[in-house]
Order: C-alpha cells, then structure tokens, then sequence
C-alpha cells in the first residue's frame, strides 16, 4: 500500500468530456481510483478487486462493470488486478530529480509489460519536459548572477516612445 497521505484531483476532471459523459456510478468509480490508498507516485498500481469492492460496498459485479466503462472512456486502461490511470503525468508530474526517481523505481516494478511501457513513455515525455525547464531556469539565474541578463531596453527594443523618456533613460 501507498504512503501518499493525500491524492492530487485536479479541478479540471469536473470538465473533462471523458469525464462527464460516463454514469455517475463510473464517476465515483473514477475517483476512487484516482485517490485510493493503493495510488502511487507512479499512477500505475495493483488493486486487488476484493480491497475495492469493500472500500466502495459494491459487488464485484458491479466492479468490473465500472472498470470496462472507465476503460472505454479511455480513463484508465488495465491488465488484471493493475490499473493505469490515463494522462496520470499530466496532473502529477515528478517535482524534482528525487521525485523523478522514485517514480521511475516504481514505474520499472511494474508486472504488466504493456503497462509498464506505456506509462514510462508517458513519463519520460514529461519529465523530460522537466528537466529542460529546470536547466532553462538555471541558466538564466546563471545568466542573471553573472551580469548578463538584457536591460530593459534590450528587452523591450529601442524602437518604443516609452524608451525615449527621461524616466527610462536613467532620469538625464
């Protein structure tokens, strides 16, 4: 079981089409699966059916018929008892290297090939988003630190009345 004290929702599912166009059985189906305590870093976890059925007071019957419906809507796909919850990485990207990697070490657990491999190529694509905003952030504080960060006029183009004040000139 999940450490996670908490499970991101982001506000957007309450405007999601997939979301939306699903029975409100489904629905609480859904976020069950979003914010069980089996949910990991990963977005890809095992979910015996019995912990589900218990947690949610519905018979397996019941189960089963929600999972083939959240997997047609494309919310989450599944391979026996593991679950992928669909654009997981979207909301819940890693928020550092240390968060990266232990998401990582749990994506490479996963028993299920194909949905190892989708959700790795799913993470890599964002992390990779990551990282290069970290680096781009980096160089400018270098950028910045070292002096060489554009002025203001650099910045805006020497074209501009605005530039042409006394105020923006340095007040001469």
């Amino acid at each position: 079981m999940s450490a996670r004290s908490f499970s991101k929702v982001a506000p957007a599912v309450w405007r999601s089409r997939r979301f939306i166009g699903i029975p409100d059985e489904a629905k609480v189906g859904f976020l069950y699966l979003l914010s069980n305590a089996h949910v990991t870093s990963a977005g890809v976890y095992e979910l015996p059916p019995g912990y589900a059925c218990a947690d949610l007071c519905w018979t397996e019957a019941a189960y089963e018929s929600v999972l083939k419906e959240l997997v047609g809507a494309e919310l989450i796909d599944r391979e026996d008892e593991v679950i992928l919850i669909e654009r997981w990485f979207k909301h819940n990207a890693p928020t550092n290297d240390d968060h990266a990697i232990g998401t990582r070490r749990r994506l490479q657990a996963i028993e299920s090939d194909r949905l190892r491999e989708k959700a790795i190529a799913s993470f890599d694509d964002v992390n990779a988003a990551r990282i290069e905003r970290e680096a781009q952030k980096a160089a400018e504080k270098a950028a910045k630190a070292a002096g060489r960060s554009q002025s203001v006029s650099e910045l805006l183009g020497n074209t501009s009345r605005l530039m042409e004040t006394r105020l923006m000139r340095g007040g001469k």
